[in-house]
């Protein structure tokens, strides 16, 4: 982000859908990082550290405001709020100071509540290790910064900077890519009953998860990828349509910007059809990393996110409403309807051991922009898996536990509940 003269911030471009597409599909756009510590909270070092986290990201301190051609954001000099509860926060409006992110605690549970508008799983996460890093510190000693941003790390400007803001397409003539291929979908096709969304907090033994999918050439995240979609074909083995599911990528490698703050994602797309049901399963776990390999080449993510860029730019510069922006946003933002049977995100392993040791559970509970999807948290020797569906029947997070025991991973089921995210009001004029 960038000020201008008026003090206030434009929307980005890699931020552009997150924002007015939400809004325009009316959904709370905002994520959930819960952790369970080793000790009870104590609230006023929580405080301290809060408020050091937010020095650390003033970029961050911001509300989300409208105007008549777009929304922006307005610089917020208020504290972030700090509330004593597990229910979500209300973002965006008084209870959270106006704010667009907040922390909420309850005996040993931290949750950090976030609009994903303005960042994405990655800067959700250097977020959270700040504020657990200076939390820590001020509970049990000085803490090695093993990487995290701290307050004493100096504020770079390829923080603020969006690099869709530049990508431009290759010069060279490019064929376009082939249309979309209808996927399977459990509420349509699986007749499923459209509900509100629930989730499903699965804990497993990250020693027996990763010597599994080691042992069978997968990765954490395409080995979820691939029982999911054989939960989902032992259910619909007669199905006409082929399980594609979505596998979320970090491009911050590929577009060389490796500190910016702003939503900066593609998207793998896996396909479970009969020639992959086929296989032996350790050629299945090959099939789908070759495919997550091959959609993550740093040419061709450059190359479709400069493509989607230039559309985005061309809505930003367009002599529209803001209204208008939310409904020609709306539609592609809910693009996955019809075309993803579900998704999964894994922003990767926790990467701070020492603050990691303080970490008892590690729950990421998404906003409801598909039928169905699997987030994945790493740390402190385990896996965290949440289940998010907005369909009534459990048919398909039972199936998908039967996948685990045929394979003889353990797993325990912590926690069934609704959805907790927080809301994120949408400004007026």
């Amino acid at each position: 982000m960038s000020t201008i003269q008026n003090h206030t911030v434009p929307i980005t471009t890699g931020d552009l859908m997150h924002v007015h597409g939400a809004f325009g599909a009316q959904v709370d756009y905002t994520v959930r990082l819960t952790v369970r510590l080793a000790d009870p909270v104590d609230p006023a070092l929580l405080r301290q550290a809060l408020d050091e986290t937010q020095k650390r990201y003033p970029y961050f301190s911001v509300s989300l405001q409208a105007g008549e051609q777009a929304f922006f954001y307005a610089p917020n000099e208020r504290p972030i709020a700090l509330l004593e509860t597990d229910a979500p926060a209300a973002l965006n409006c008084e209870a959270s100071n106006g704010h667009v992110w907040a922390v909420c605690w309850k005996e040993d549970r931290v949750h950090l509540d976030f609009f994903h508008g303005v960042t994405d799983g990655t800067g959700m996460y250097r977020v959270l290790a700040t504020l657990l890093h200076h939390y820590c510190s001020g509970r049990y000693g000085a803490v090695e910064p093993e990487g995290i941003w701290t307050l004493e790390t100096p504020i770079l400007p390829a923080e603020t900077v969006d690099p869709q803001d530049t990508l431009t397409p290759p010069t060279a003539y490019v064929p376009p890519a082939p249309p979309l291929r209808e996927a399977f979908t459990l509420e349509t096709d699986g007749g499923l009953t459209p509900s509100a969304p629930t989730i499903w907090d699965l804990e497993i033994p990250e020693e027996a998860l990763v010597r599994f999918s080691s042992a069978h050439d997968a990765s954490p995240g395409t080995l979820i990828s691939l029982l999911m979609a054989q939960a989902i074909d032992a259910l619909y083995p007669q199905r006409e349509k082929d399980i594609i599911s979505a596998y979320v990528i970090n491009a911050r490698p590929m577009l060389g910007a490796m500190e910016t703050h702003h939503n900066c994602l593609g998207m793998a797309l896996l396909t479970y059809d009969h020639r992959v049901k086929a296989m032996p399963f350790d050629r299945q776990c090959t099939v789908y990393r070759g495919m997550t390999f091959a959609q993550s080449d740093a040419d061709r993510v450059r190359r479709d996110m400069a493509a989607n860029a230039e559309q985005l730019r061309a809505v930003a510069q367009s002599d529209t409403t803001r209204e208008e922006k939310k409904q020609l946003l709306g539609p592609p933002f809910r693009g996955g309807d019809g075309y993803v049977s579900f998704l999964v995100s894994y922003t990767g392993k926790w990467k701070h051991p020492t603050v990691g040791e303080k970490i008892r559970e590690f729950w990421t509970h998404p906003p409801n922009t598909f039928s169905l999807m699997v987030e994945i948290a790493a740390v402190n020797g385990k896996i965290f898996l949440s289940i998010q569906q907005r369909f009534r029947e459990d048919t398909v997070r039972e199936s998908f536990l039967r996948q685990l025991e045929r394979h003889g991973i353990p797993y325990a089921l912590k926690c069934t509940m609704e959805s907790d995210i927080a809301h994120m009001a949408e400004p007026g004029i």
